[in-house]
């Protein structure tokens, strides 16, 4: 598989990386088989976080004694020192290697938060002093929200940066990719098949690839998930393609779930992330998978109490409230409609 330089660190990763989310969700051995598979493909390049539970772990079993055969990032949300360095400790040990090649600031969307990141004595300071004893070799940073990271890129600070990239979200064309070229500096899109809203997700992925210098790192949870993505390197969208994605575009608008689940878990247990994306998804792949559970799940659904936690998490800062209970009275209509 073609290589190309992340930015100014030098590191050649694959074209198409592997997002590690989704793999938190797969038993130890079946999220090994994965990972595997991905490396066996041709994949170096992954991408994993703290936040993601078992992802981190996982990797370490399927890819810790490779050494510089393959590249792997991981990110921590920043709270303290104590906890950041608790963090980058606890990444180091569950990826089974002596050193990181990448560790990002996580989801830095707000002025205070990049604020408290360049602080003296603060969390950049105690990364690179990691840097200097081996422990790290490059330094990047992520956000959901373009304009933020060209505040965080005008500082010189970071080596890469990971931003939501897609046929839909596509801000970060206009300042953010030209500033992140000029200063040679690593580009990662998250997010490339919209958390897998789009009719073809291999198409998705093709028009992300055709963007010089970005590397996509779509989450991968199943062996066939993997192949399927690699495909998208075939070829570039042929017009047909390009237009069932516009279609898919104007049918989704932006206000639309990208199932990072960071909403979850909800305090009174309601599937929140399952709820907001039914639809769509059974849209996709037919009305028959909807069962007696689903049934049950947009009942409780019903019983949301507005607490407003899960909006509180969200990236996207989608009104989560209202679409729990509005998908919810939806889909149970439908439910009615087809005899459950």
């Amino acid at each position: 598989m073609e290589k190309v330089s992340l930015g100014k660190t030098g590191m050649m990763v694959t074209c198409m990386g592997f997002g590690a989310l989704p793999i938190q969700c797969l038993d130890c051995q079946s999220a090994v088989e994965v990972v595997s598979h991905a490396y066996k493909r041709g994949i170096n390049f992954f991408d994993t976080a703290r936040a993601y539970t078992t992802s981190e772990s996982n990797l370490g079993r399927a890819l810790g004694d490779l050494g510089d055969e393959v590249i792997i990032a991981t990110k921590a949300v920043y709270k303290n020192m104590e906890k950041l360095e608790e963090d980058f400790n606890t990444s180091l040990n569950n990826l089974q290697r002596g050193f990181i090649d990448l560790f990002q600031f996580h989801i830095v969307n707000y002025d205070c938060e990049l604020e408290a990141i360049l602080k003296k004595g603060g969390p950049l300071e105690f990364l690179e002093r990691e840097k200097r004893r081996g422990r790290l070799r490059h330094i990047g940073i992520t956000s959901h929200r373009p304009a933020m990271m060209v505040k965080a890129l005008k500082t010189g600070q970071f080596e890469t940066v990971q931003i939501p990239f897609n046929y839909i979200e596509t801000e970060s064309l206009k300042e953010l990719m030209p500033l992140a070229r000029s200063q040679e500096v690593g580009i990662i899109a998250m997010k490339p098949v919209a958390g897998g809203v789009f009719t073809d997700n291999r198409s998705a992925i093709s028009w992300v690839l055709e963007h010089e210098g970005v590397v996509p790192i779509p989450g991968m949870s199943s062996i066939e998930e993997v192949d399927d993505n690699l495909k998208a390197l075939d070829r570039p969208p042929a017009q047909k393609e390009l237009e069932l994605l516009e279609k898919d575009r104007l049918e989704l608008g932006t206000v639309f779930c990208r199932r990072c689940d960071y909403c979850m878990p909800c305090p009174n247990d309601i599937e929140a992330s399952f709820i907001v994306r039914a639809g769509l998804m059974y849209k996709r792949v037919g009305w028959d998978k909807m069962t007696r559970d689903h049934v049950n799940i947009f009942s409780e659904g019903l019983f949301c109490d507005r607490c407003g936690t899960c909006q509180d998490r969200c990236p996207y800062e989608l009104p989560l409230t209202k679409m729990v209970i509005e998908e919810s009275r939806a889909m149970l209509r439908k439910a009615v409609e087809i005899g459950l």
